[in-house]
């Protein structure tokens, strides 16, 4: 099934940063009829402008009306759209984007009116191979969450939680966790630099290895124990290293704390 087969009627979406724009680029490469995309951007850019001239509207002042109603604003700004939201917008699926912003936040503003999801992207979504958590209120109907499903999988997988405090577990783990993969390459960078490589060398060794074993761990039905395992050879080079930092569970215990802390402020922001 695709996106112009289900989105008939119009999409709407406020907010054209850079989770706005992957989702966007996303539907068009997915086949989505520009003429059926509405966007709502203060600062428009030149691409936008550029996809105006080829059918998306923007900004109109008219009534609107859409399947479809996407929040991707920063959090910062939810406040002040939600203030002045547009009276003659009509629309019966809310989906939000939007982090640490709970599905109770908009049910005070729109009510009973529209079914809410919140979902939880990361930012490998910006080149399409993001995973994205989707949490929906209890009178969703399962073609508002395919719809979503749909949606969102148009910038990488999609996953969907029992329970809305799951995401705060969701955000320590995959919406933090390009960060934790950033920092070892960091590491692994400057190590290469100290032992006597180029950063351009060290950076593209770096690089490279974390985007293989990813796409190798993605591929594989093999846990990450067994491919830890098959790299490993006794007495080898890789052995020496995992003796460091397995020693004391100390690599695996700094990981748990640091989620568990991820996790912990996730919680205290939405208290």
């Amino acid at each position: 099934m695709e996106l112009k087969e289900i989105f008939s009627r119009r999409i709407l979406l406020f907010g054209y940063g850079r989770m706005g724009g992957a989702l966007l680029d996303g539907w068009i490469k997915s086949g989505l009829d520009l003429e059926n995309i509405v966007v709502y951007e203060i600062n428009p850019n030149r691409r936008l402008l550029a996809l105006e001239e080829k059918g998306i509207i923007l900004n109109p002042k008219q009534k609107i009306t859409a399947d479809t109603c996407v929040f991707a604003v920063k959090p910062q700004g939810l406040e002040d759209l939600l203030m002045n939201f547009p009276k003659n917008i009509k629309f019966s699926l809310l989906v939000s984007v939007i982090a640490g912003t709970p599905i109770s936040k908009f049910v005070t503003k729109f009510g009973d009116k529209v079914s809410i999801v919140r979902t939880m992207p990361n930012t490998p979504s910006l080149v399409s191979a993001g995973i994205t958590a989707i949490v929906a209120q209890k009178k969703c109907t399962k073609e508002e969450l395919a719809k979503v499903d749909l949606l969102m999988s148009a910038v990488g997988q999609t996953v969907r939680l029992k329970e809305e405090a799951e995401i705060d577990i969701v955000t320590a783990i995959s919406g933090s966790g390009p960060a934790y993969i950033f920092l070892l390459i960091e590491a692994m960078v400057s190590t290469g630099i100290e032992l006597g490589l180029s950063r351009e060398l060290s950076l593209k060794l770096a690089k490279q290895t974390v985007f293989g074993a990813g796409k190798l761990i993605v591929a594989s039905d093999t846990s990450p124990e067994s491919l830890r395992e098959n790299v490993t050879s006794p007495g080898g080079t890789t052995e020496a290293a995992l003796k460091i930092l397995s020693e004391n569970n100390v690599f695996k215990d700094l990981m748990k704390n640091a989620i568990k802390a991820a996790h912990n402020r996730s919680l205290e922001l939405r208290a």
